[in-house]
Parts: structure tokens; sequence; C-alpha cells
């Protein structure tokens, strides 16, 4: 392995920073800042790019600041720079992706301001670590780039206080059962810290402020970041409440979150959610209830392609809107075909991942949908990651 002179301008999406060596050639070097000059060991040499190990700042940048994490794991991408270098650049990157998808649309006729984050430490409230054993010991961390090797993580600043309580006093290991082969902690107001156990059918109770609490399984998914979770519930509660529709899809409604704080906004709007997940389902038709929604509320348990085409096997009624809110990975491509053929009037798309976003985004339009507005809000500050919420309109 070579060692080189990289000249860094910026950072791409997933937190790298990326320059360019003396040769010319594109680098791509985790922990350096745009207009510095670094050291890098160079460990991957392919044709077009390279990827280096950053091992001297040569000429620092003078906004570099110390992160206060103790752990050299991946991600925290951006806690050695100001808090509005990292949304700046996630706003390029997001404007990058919107560039590229081929949209017929211009870019800055629909991309919004960002929200920040109103802190950048001790707001993830759910903390996910692998886990090895050894003659020592169990050992729980988060795995390197090689995505093999464990670095033991015995405190995380990105964690709520009680969770980081918990990993700085190894209390989980005197709960934890045996086989367990990652550690899942939960945090709410309600129940305190919990380790979630494989197989667990606890239901916890979480804060969605300003709109109340809301039942939701204890392995399944609620956004982790309370502080900015409800400025992404009203963002897109107020978008559904500008398209005025008399009903709303929301497919991967998980415990029903939308579609109940949206029926209790709009007190004429019926919704339907569907969800795969039978027990987050259950906890939607008990949160639908405990807000006074139930009779404008329906929660079906079901893959989404299928369990749309069933409940509407004549196409959707007029004045509907379409909300999804999908894995990284994006619509599967059945579910995308699907929402192309609807006909919905509205769609509000809600994802934690451009690339796949902007990739959708771009069928859309070829289906006679133009977008209106989208605006990324920094859900996950100091990592790579990050949400946002586009709203599209039928133009046909």
């Amino acid at each position: 392995m070579s060692s080189e002179r990289v000249f860094i301008h910026g950072f791409a999406f997933g937190g790298r920073a990326v320059g360019k060596r003396a040769d010319g050639k594109v680098c791509f070097v985790r922990g350096a800042i745009p207009g510095e000059t670094v050291e890098a060991t160079i460990v991957t040499d392919r044709k077009n790019y390279s990827e280096g190990t950053l091992e001297k700042v040569l000429e620092p940048s003078p906004v570099r600041i110390a992160p206060e994490c103790p752990n050299p794991c991946p991600g925290c991408s951006y806690s050695h720079v100001p808090y509005s270098m990292e949304l700046e650049w996630k706003q390029r990157q997001f404007r990058t992706f919107a560039e590229k998808a081929g949209l017929r649309a211009e870019a800055d006729g629909f991309l919004r301001s960002p929200a920040g984050a109103p802190c950048r430490l001790q707001w993830r409230n759910k903390l996910k670590l692998a886990l090895e054993s050894s003659g020592s010991g169990v050992r729980a961390g988060y795995r390197a780039e090689d995505n093999r090797t464990l670095i033991e993580v015995r405190d995380c600043p990105l964690a709520c206080g009680p969770i980081r309580e918990m990993l700085r006093s190894e209390r989980w290991k005197e709960e934890l059962p045996a086989g367990e082969e990652t550690l899942l902690l939960r945090h709410t107001a309600k129940d305190g810290v919990r380790l979630v156990r494989k197989g667990d059918k606890e239901i916890l109770t979480e804060e969605l402020s300003p709109f109340g609490c809301f039942r939701v399984p204890s392995d399944s998914f609620f956004q982790v970041n309370p502080f900015l979770s409800g400025v992404l519930a009203q963002k897109a509660a107020e978008l559904v409440s500008s398209c005025r529709p008399e009903r709303m899809i929301e497919l991967y409604c998980g415990c029903g979150c939308f579609s109940i704080l949206c029926a209790e906004r709009e007190k004429e709007l019926r919704c339907v959610g569907v969800e795969l997940d039978a027990r987050s389902m259950n906890c939607a038709k008990d949160n639908a209830s405990a807000h006074g929604v139930s009779p404008r509320c329906e929660f079906l348990a079901g893959d989404a392609g299928k369990t749309f085409r069933r409940r509407f096997p004549r196409g959707l009624p007029g004045n509907t809107l379409l909300l999804v809110d999908p894995p990284r990975t994006g619509l599967d491509r059945r579910t995308l075909e699907l929402l192309c053929r609807s006909k919905a009037d509205f769609i509000l798309y809600i994802s934690c991942a451009p690339d796949t976003l902007f990739r959708d985004l771009a069928e859309l339009e070829k289906a006679s949908y133009a977008i209106s507005e989208s605006t990324l809000l920094d859900l996950f500050p100091s990592t790579a990651h990050f949400e946002s919420v586009t709203l599209l309109k039928r133009i046909d």
C-alpha cells in the first residue's frame, strides 16, 4: 500500500471526503475536510477512483474541530466539522441527486431550504450494536469500513443519556440472553431503557411531539430522533392539508402515526394504512382508538402491493393522496409500478435515502406526476444520513 498526498475538495454522499491525488485520480478519504491537503494510505485503487485511509493532515482547514466521540467508527462522518458545514454539504448532496436523476423538473423549482437539527449529540433513542464473544467475554460495537471488523463501543455520544449510561455501566451484559447476535437498546420517556431480545413481544409507548403518544412493538420501526420526528410529522401533515384530499392511503404505515395525525388534523379525511408487520398494524388500530379517529382510519396487514390491489380492485376513487414511507432500498419494482398506474391525485414520498428517492421520482415523473416540493430534514446529525419529504401532483 502506498502513501499519497490528496487535495480535498468536497464531501461525497456517505460522508467521506473526496479529493484528487497528484496524478489527478479521484480519492475518497474519511475524516478529511474540503480545502485540506492530507496524506492517505491507498487501500483500494481502481480504474476511475481510489480509496484511502487518513494518516496525517498536512494542511488543516481552519474550521476543523475535535470530535466529541472517542470511537474510530465510520458512523459519525461529520463530527470533525461545524454543523453549518455538515448541513450545507448534505443539501448539496441532495441537490446533486436531484440534478443527476434526469428529471424534467428543475431542482431550483422544487428544492426547499433544509430543516437542521437542534442538537448533534444525545438524540438517538435506539441503538443497535453487533456482538462478538471470546474467551474474555462478549463485546458490543459497530462494524468498521470493511463491514467485518468490530470496533468496540462502551459509550456512544449520539445516544440519549439513559442508553449511554447503560453502555458505560455494561448493565446490558446482565440482561443479555445467550445466543444473541446483536444488542438492541431502546429508550422512551415512559418505559425507560429496554434491552430488546430476539422474539420480544413487548409494546412500548413513544412520544411524537406535539401529537401525543403512540404504541409500537419494541422490535418495530419508529423514528429514532425525538427532537425532529415531530417536525417531520408536522411537515407531512401540512403538505397533506394543502392538498385537501378526501382519502389518504398510507403504504408501509407502521404503527399508523401519519394516518392518525392527518385524520386528527383534517376532520373529513378518511385513511387506509397498509403494513406488513401484523403486530405494528394491531398497534395502529389501538393508536387510532386512543386518538379518537378509529371510524375514519382503517388498517390492513399485508404486502403493500397485494393489499392495495385487493382493497382497490377498480382503482382509487377521486381526490386521493398516497403516502409512502419505504425502507432505505426505496419502493420495490412492483409497488413503484402500482403507484405509477394508481392515478392518485397526490403522492407524498417520505425517504431516508436520496439515491433511491430520486430513482423512484424519475419513474413517477414519466407516469404524469410533477414534483411540487422536496425538503431535507436532518434527523441524523453527525452521520451521513438524512430524511426528506417530497410532494408530487398528478398533471394529466
